[in-house]
């Protein structure tokens, strides 16, 4: 009887390769970025050349707090991950060495300094996709709340996931007059908004199969399209080639249902990095599937779709074997 059973999966609940496919690239290209320099570090009280605090956060716009609970920084995705080996030259990024609670160290409230596992009035936790502050009670709204981090500069993004209505936010490297005074794009919540540069991971409806061996198990082809998204046609340029030039290489991947069974998602449903959270390098060591490899890497439609909007596509087929199957 068991001819008659569907293969390759073992619940209609399961992660299949569609969805770990993707999670392995946007896991595998966030993390080798920041060992590349994809980051930059926000002291207190640093300044852009317009005299605009960086580490100044705005009370958030976001419907779903109280005012005065949650606070946003100018840019998202800050970077929670520690052990990163910065490029030569580069200073490491802001993170604390709590391991009970990963990434910043703390926030300051009016020039005070309230550590991540304060307790009382300045409770807080860190959404670190969205970039912000979310205290477990709100604070008086006139409050001067500022954070020591670091952010990422390329964002890499799962590209089909992304709604139409999401605003595209250009010139967010640096903190526009307006924004901490309720005005402007920077009111979007978060949550709304794309900002630049940015690598969406798309995989697309085409596959193709070969068998792998005698008894079992298939090679599986994939397609993935990385749409390179920027405020120029250089940096999107930039972006091609980092991406293309992955051609032929091949990567570990993770198991996403072990991770799942094991509750050893380093991220929950907040933003919040779990005590302990892993991080790439740990869920590829402690969760190793298989391995993928990238090929027949095209670049296609590059188009500059405005003064500041340029886009461009890379196309690759990823190759994947299954025993299973």
């Amino acid at each position: 009887m068991s001819n008659n059973n569907l293969k390759g999966f073992n619940s209609v609940f399961d992660s299949t390769l569609n969805n770990e496919l993707q999670d392995n690239i946007i896991e595998f290209l966030d993390w080798n970025l920041l060992g590349k320099g994809n980051y930059f570090n926000v002291t207190k009280g640093e300044t852009s050349h317009s005299n605009q605090d960086y580490s100044l956060l705005k009370l958030s716009s976001y419907p779903h707090y109280s005012a005065g609970q949650a606070w946003d920084g100018f840019r998202q995705n800050w970077v929670w991950q520690s052990g990163v080996n910065p490029p030569s030259g580069m200073t490491a990024p802001i993170v604390g060495d709590n391991h009970m609670y990963p990434g910043i160290s703390g926030v300051y409230v009016d020039d005070t300094f309230y550590a991540s596992d304060t307790t009382g009035d300045y409770a807080h936790t860190v959404d670190y996709f969205n970039g912000r502050v979310v205290f477990d009670s709100p604070i008086p709204t006139g409050s001067k709340v500022q954070v020591e981090h670091s952010y990422k500069y390329i964002n890499v993004i799962y590209g089909n996931n992304v709604p139409w209505l999401r605003e595209i936010q250009y010139r967010t490297l640096d903190v526009p007059s307006n924004f901490n005074n309720g005005k402007g794009e920077f009111e979007i919540p978060s949550e709304m908004r794309i900002q630049l540069p940015a690598i969406g991971i798309e995989v697309v409806p085409r596959r193709s199969y070969r068998g792998y061996q005698l008894g079992g198990g298939q090679y599986i082809y994939t397609d993935v399209l990385f749409h390179c998204i920027a405020e120029d046609a250089y940096t999107r340029n930039q972006l091609l080639d980092m991406v293309s030039f992955q051609n032929d290489k091949t990567i570990t991947l993770f198991n996403n249902n072990n991770i799942a069974n094991s509750g050893a998602f380093p991220i929950d449903y907040r933003g919040v990095p779990v005590s302990g959270a892993l991080r790439y390098p740990d869920l590829i060591d402690n969760y190793q599937s298989n391995h993928m490899r990238f090929t027949n890497f095209t670049v296609q439609g590059m188009e500059i779709i405005n003064s500041n909007f340029s886009a461009g596509i890379a196309r690759c087929t990823v190759e994947v074997i299954k025993s299973n199957i």
